[in-house]
């Protein structure tokens, strides 16, 4: 089952490579004027042989003999033994140049396999299509389409900069047994393992932050703090 939505158009763009290749063999090998330029739809059809890069070309059973009456300006109608022979063996070097044309543009090889099918395809008439795989023309869209050019993204400075954060620092730590904490009192001294002469690291919202340290400097009416040193 096609993995693209059911909705899915081939761009211009994809038509437009295609029927260029198809317009320069059809010079190649038929006079008169060229036949109506293929447009991919979604799949159908049958007499499918496929590549491994998803190309897939579609024959019916008197697609060689209507082909090599184009080339030489002949009616197909009624034509068999010796007559057919001729204008098939006439056909296949110029179904063997299409299929070389579009393995020059869709890439894969010219291992070409029985297949089911092909989920676009493109008809030719005489009996002749070709066809791609729904990840060859995902493919040749992507190749066909002009890349887009994307804004350059501004600074996220001036958006972040009303950002409130709870800015804090510890200014030391002390550890003592709890019978000592439940036996302090008003103007008890603790002693902290950091002078207040030392710079301290600084919190955001919490956590530990290595863009900075401080230290305490006395003002009134509380105390502080001033950055001493912040990282780059």
């Amino acid at each position: 089952m096609a993995w693209l939505p059911a909705d899915t158009q081939p761009p211009a763009a994809l038509d437009a490579l295609f029927a260029g290749v198809v317009a320069a063999w059809e010079v190649q090998w038929f006079v008169g004027a060229a036949a109506q330029a293929p447009r991919l739809r979604r799949g159908g059809g049958s007499g499918w042989r496929c590549n491994v890069a998803g190309l897939a070309i579609g024959t019916a059973p008197d697609t060689a003999l209507r082909i090599g009456a184009r080339i030489v300006g002949v009616s197909a109608e009624a034509r068999d033994g010796v007559d057919r022979a001729v204008l098939e063996a006439v056909a296949e070097p110029c179904l063997l140049d299409l299929r070389a044309r579009l393995i020059a543009v869709a890439g894969g090889d010219d291992g070409f396999v029985a297949a089911a099918g092909a989920d676009w395809v493109a008809t030719l008439g005489d009996g002749l299509a070709f066809g791609l795989s729904d990840a060859l023309f995902a493919a040749l869209v992507r190749r066909v389409l002009p890349a887009v050019a994307l804004p350059r993204l501004g600074s996220g400075a001036p958006a972040l900069a009303a950002i409130p954060v709870a800015v804090g620092a510890a200014v030391g730590r002390a550890a003592m047994r709890l019978a000592d904490l439940r036996a302090l009192e008003v103007g008890d001294v603790v002693v902290l393992d950091r002078a207040l002469s030392d710079p301290v690291p600084i919190e955001l919202d919490g956590r530990p932050s290595p863009r900075g340290r401080v230290r305490i400097v006395p003002a009134e009416p509380i105390p502080s703090l001033q950055i001493v040193d912040v990282a780059a």
